[in-house]
């Protein structure tokens, strides 16, 4: 059997061995061939990746991707697949009664795979970013409408993750609520047996209280925030229930923003070994192609490769361990054949570039992770002509 894609020459980053290995990737269809059952003389398209890394197609975890439904939200094919995304997982732009509108005209109309988190707000993210009339969304549990996210999630099982929740002093504060949102959330997610994700910036309980009711595989979104209430202690030193959390399966994951990453909380926590379990952008129309806090997945990707993380480790967080959460570990953000082809070519650049956190910190760095190529579903969606 001939590949329909045959990428030759390039480095194929293996992350069970942390090294690079010399290999061909064959492509079938839409799925990763063994190229030793495979005539590779006879392919029909050859992309020659000398000098370039071969990675899995990248997994932005956290994103707002409801085109069309949200003032906020991006277009993922768009945005994402130049710079190497093939999967998006949405952080909660849709409640129920909008859910339905955002599969139908976004999650199955995309190239690029979506996978969500449900927010237990009933319209989800609509009534964010519309300018002077735009406002924040009313978290009040007594507005839950349990049987109908009960029933979303059970028509949904294939797509939606977990249920999603903005936790803030801003959101919160000064509402006469029946009661605590976070809680009220993480009793409902219990009591539908599925995960969650918490938005945690300048929440109204201390990291020290909410991390306790995180369970394995609940999303401790923005972690690496400095507004408010932190993982840090006083001192500088990481809360023992953060530590103890991370141990026990509780996922961190920076999701940077404009407005949800700190230079010294990232730099204390990252000392004492405490790495980001996954690293996303939070991708919005504000911060999109726009800033040098965030602009793209291999832009927020160069930054922890320039604050000492390994690549290799870089990688997994937007690979192995997303795939794992989507449940979708055999399928995609692996190069493993019969996997998904979703695939980026990648470079890594030794020039000088600049990072900046949300009090206008800045880092410069030496190098950056730039895209060459892109294949999705079998599909080439992005290509250089010279790489």
């Amino acid at each position: 059997m001939k590949p329909d894609i045959l990428i030759k020459n390039g480095l194929v980053a293996d992350l069970d061995s942390d090294s690079y290995i010399h290999q061909d990737i064959g492509i079938v269809g839409n799925r990763i061939a063994d190229v030793e059952t495979l005539e590779c003389a006879d392919a029909e398209t050859v992309i020659d990746a000398a000098g370039c890394i071969v990675l899995p197609g990248l997994i932005d975890f956290h994103a707002h991707v409801f085109y069309g439904g949200t003032a906020i939200s991006v277009n993922p094919d768009i945005l994402c697949l130049p710079n190497g995304v093939t999967s998006v997982v949405d952080a909660g732009s849709s409640g129920w009664v909008n859910y339905r509108l955002f599969r139908n005209s976004v999650i199955n109309q995309a190239q690029t795979r979506i996978k969500s988190y449900l927010n237990v707000v009933n319209v989800g993210l609509s009534t964010l970013g519309g300018g002077p009339t735009g406002y924040l969304e009313n978290t009040n549990p007594a507005n839950f409408n349990v049987e109908k996210i009960r029933q979303t999630l059970a028509e949904n099982a294939d797509n939606i993750l977990g249920l999603k929740l903005r936790y803030s002093q801003d959101i919160a504060t000064g509402r006469n609520y029946s009661g605590d949102p976070f809680l009220a959330t993480v009793e409902l997610a219990r009591q539908l047996k599925t995960t969650l994700c918490v938005h945690v910036t300048d929440s109204r309980l201390t990291a020290d209280e909410l991390i306790g009711h995180f369970m394995a595989d609940d999303i401790y979104a923005h972690c690496f925030h400095g507004t408010g209430n932190a993982i840090l202690q006083e001192s500088g030193e990481l809360f023992p229930s953060i530590k103890e959390a991370k141990e026990r399966g509780v996922i961190f994951d920076c999701s940077n923003g404009v407005a949800h990453f700190d230079f010294h909380v990232a730099r204390k926590a990252m000392e004492q070994g405490f790495n980001p379990d996954i690293i996303s952008t939070d991708l919005t129309l504000r911060n999109s192609l726009r800033t040098e806090k965030v602009f793209s997945l291999l832009f927020v990707m160069s930054k922890y490769l320039n604050m000492g993380m390994s690549f290799f480790d870089v990688v997994k967080a937007v690979t192995r361990t997303p795939a794992r959460l989507m449940k979708m570990q055999d399928q995609t953000g692996t190069l493993t054949p019969g996997a998904f082809a979703d695939i980026a070519i990648v470079k890594l650049r030794k020039e000088k570039i600049e990072f900046e956190d949300t009090r206008g910190v800045r880092l410069e760095g030496d190098c950056y992770i730039d895209n060459c190529a892109t294949i999705s579903n079998g599909q080439i969606v992005y290509r250089r002509q010279r790489f």
